[in-house]
C-alpha cells in the first residue's frame, strides 16, 4: 500500500521483492531484537516499540500475520504498547503525539464499556456503602430488586435497614461492627423484604471496608447476591437429613413398641375371649384390645410418614387416605375442635404419590389449627370433579375449571383469617406469619410444589374474623393427555 511505502521512504515498485524483515530493521536495528528473522513462517502477533533516547516510547507498531498455504498476510497499524510495557513507558509522549492520546482515549473507553457491560449483566448489585447506611453507588441490578425504593436509599440510611428482616437486623449490624476496623473482604447473609408483595429474598453481602490510614471507617464496597434458591436448597437438605435421622431412630423404637403393644394385644385378646358377657371387666378388658390395636396401626402410620421412601406415584383411593390420616389429625387438634368430615362413599381414584398427600393433609391441618379458638371447627371435604366444572373460587374471586377428571380437597376453618395485605405471600417460601421458633415458613410452599408437580391447583379464599378455606385439585391420572 502507498502508506506502507510512504512509511518505508520508497516507492512501491523498488519495495516489490524486497525483504521484508531487512527493510524494517533498517527503520530501527532495535526491532532485530523483537522480530525473529523467519517470522514467516507461522502466523503471529507482535508490538515494536518505538524506542527513543530517554525511555521506552509507549507507541510503536502493531504487527498481525496471517499464515495461509501458499503465502502470507502481513498488517500494521500504530498502536499502543501492550499494558506492561506501558507501564514502564515514559508517558510524556502520550501528551506529544496525538495518535498517541488517541489511542489512549480509545482504549479507555472500550474498557469502560466493557466493565459496563459487565457490571449490567452480573447478577448481582455492586454498592458502595457509607458508615451510616445510605449508599453513594449502586449498580442497575438495584432496580429489580427494590424498583420503587433504590434512589431514596441515596440519602436514606435507615431505609436499607428497614429492608432487611427483624429477625436478621441486629445479626447485621453487629456482624458490621465486628468488621470495621479489620482490612479483609468478609461475607454475610441475611433475608430483605422486597416490595410490593413484601417478599422475602436471601441476600449473600460480600463487602469489603474502606479504612484510613488511621484506622477510620470511611464505607464499603461489595456486591449483593440473591440466593434465594440456594437457601431453599439448604432447607431441603436439612430436612432431608434430619427425616433420615429420625427414620434410623424410629426404626428401632418402632420395633420395640410394636412388641409391646403386640403382647398386649395378645393377653387381652386371650382374657377377653375367656370372659364372660356380663363380667363387669369385660368392657375394660376389650377397650384394652382395641386401644392396643389403635396403637399399633398409629405408630406405622407415623413412621411411613416420615420414612425416606422413593417417591413412587400410583393409583389411591383419595377417600380411604384421608380416612386414614383422621388418626393423626385427631392428636394434632386441641381436644375440644370439632371435626367434620364429608367424604365420597364411592371411590376417588387419583395417580399420585402417597407420602406427600398425606403431609400436604398434615400441613392445611396444622395451619388450620393454630388459628381457630378454643372451641374451633375444622372441615374436610372431598368430592369428584368433571372435566370442564367449576373449582371453588380463590381469594381473587376467580373461578378456575378442571381441565380433566379428577378430585378436589378443601379444608376449611371458622378461625382469624387471613389479612388481604399477605395474600399474595401465602405460598411464598420463608414466609411465616409464626413466630421463628414455630413455623418454618415452608408448609404451604411444599404445598403448591406438590399440587403443580402433580398437574394440579391450589388456592385459597379467606375473610378476617370469618375463617379460611384451601383447596386443591388433583387430576385423576395427570398422565393422560387433554382432548
Amino acid at each position: 500500500m502507498d502508506s506502507f511505502s510512504s512509511w518505508i521512504g520508497a516507492s512501491s515498485k523498488n519495495l516489490v521483492g524486497q525483504h521484508f524483515y531487512n527493510l524494517v530493521t533498517e527503520l530501527d536495528p532495535s526491532w532485530k531484537f523483537v522480530l525473529d528473522k523467519n517470522f514467516h513462517q507461522k502466523s503471529f502477533e507482535n508490538f515494536l516499540p518505538i524506542s527513543s533516547n530517554e525511555s521506552e516510547s509507549s507507541l510503536g507498531i502493531a504487527l498481525t500475520y496471517c499464515r495461509y498455504e501458499t503465502m502470507g498476510v502481513l498488517s500494521l497499524s500504530p498502536a499502543l504498547a501492550p499494558h506492561e510495557s506501558l507501564k514502564k513507558a515514559f508517558m510524556g509522549d502520550l501528551m506529544k503525539d496525538p495518535r498517541a492520546l488517541a489511542n489512549t482515549l480509545i482504549r479507555l473507553q472500550k474498557a469502560e464499556s466493557r466493565l459496563s457491560d459487565y457490571v449490567s449483566n452480573f447478577p448481582g448489585i455492586f454498592f458502595t456503602q457509607r458508615p451510616d447506611m445510605t449508599f453513594s453507588y449502586l449498580s442497575r441490578g438495584v432496580q429489580k430488586l427494590f424498583p420503587f425504593d433504590f434512589k431514596e436509599m441515596y440519602r436514606n440510611g435507615g431505609l436499607f435497614l428497614e429492608k432487611i428482616s427483624e429477625q436478621d437486623r441486629e445479626y447485621f449490624q453487629r456482624e458490621l461492627k465486628s468488621h470495621e476496623n479489620i482490612r479483609e473482604t468478609f461475607s454475610l447473609s441475611y433475608r430483605v423484604h422486597v416490595p410490593p408483595a413484601d417478599k422475602i429474598v436471601y441476600l449473600l453481602d460480600v463487602r469489603t471496608p474502606i479504612i484510613t490510614t488511621t484506622n477510620k471507617i470511611l464505607g464499603f464496597d461489595g456486591v449483593f447476591i440473591d440466593i434465594t434458591r440456594q437457601a431453599i436448597a439448604e432447607h431441603r437438605l436439612t430436612n432431608s437429613v434430619w427425616r433420615e435421622g429420625l427414620t434410623t431412630l424410629t426404626n428401632g423404637l418402632v420395633h420395640d413398641f410394636s412388641n409391646l403393644m403386640a403382647g398386649i394385644f395378645s393377653i387381652s385378646e386371650l382374657y377377653y375371649s375367656m370372659m364372660k358377657k356380663d363380667d363387669p371387666m369385660a368392657n375394660g378388658m376389650g377397650q384394652i384390645k382395641k386401644s392396643a390395636l389403635q396403637a399399633q396401626k398409629l405408630v406405622r402410620r407415623i413412621i411411613d410418614l416420615h420414612r425416606d421412601k422413593p417417591a413412587v406415584r400410583s393409583h389411591h383411593n383419595l377417600a380411604t387416605l384421608l380416612g386414614d390420616q383422621m388418626d393423626l389429625v385427631g392428636i394434632l387438634l386441641p381436644p375440644n375442635t370439632k371435626i367434620v368430615t364429608d367424604f365420597s362413599k364411592d371411590p376417588i381414584h387419583a395417580y399420585i404419590e402417597e407420602t406427600g398427600f398425606r403431609q400436604v393433609i398434615l400441613n392445611l391441618v396444622i395451619n388450620a389449627r393454630d388459628v381457630i379458638e378454643k372451641k374451633g371447627k375444622i372441615k374436610i371435604s372431598l368430592k369428584k370433579i368433571k372435566r370442564g366444572a367449576s373449582l371453588t373460587p380463590n381469594h381473587l374471586g376467580k373461578k378456575m375449571k378442571a381441565p380433566k377428571d379428577g378430585a378436589e380437597i378443601i379444608i376449611s376453618d371458622n378461625g382469624s383469617g387471613i389479612s388481604e395485605d399477605i395474600f399474595d405471600k401465602i405460598f411464598d417460601p420463608f414466609f411465616t406469619t409464626k413466630s421463628s421458633h414455630a413455623g418454618s415458613g415452608f408448609g404451604l410452599y411444599n404445598c403448591k410444589l406438590f399440587v403443580e408437580d402433580h398437574k394440579g391447583k391450589i388456592g385459597f379464599n379467606s375473610k378476617l374474623g370469618k375463617g379460611t378455606t384451601f383447596f386443591f385439585y388433583l387430576p385423576s391420572d395427570p398422565r393422560s393427555q387433554e382432548r
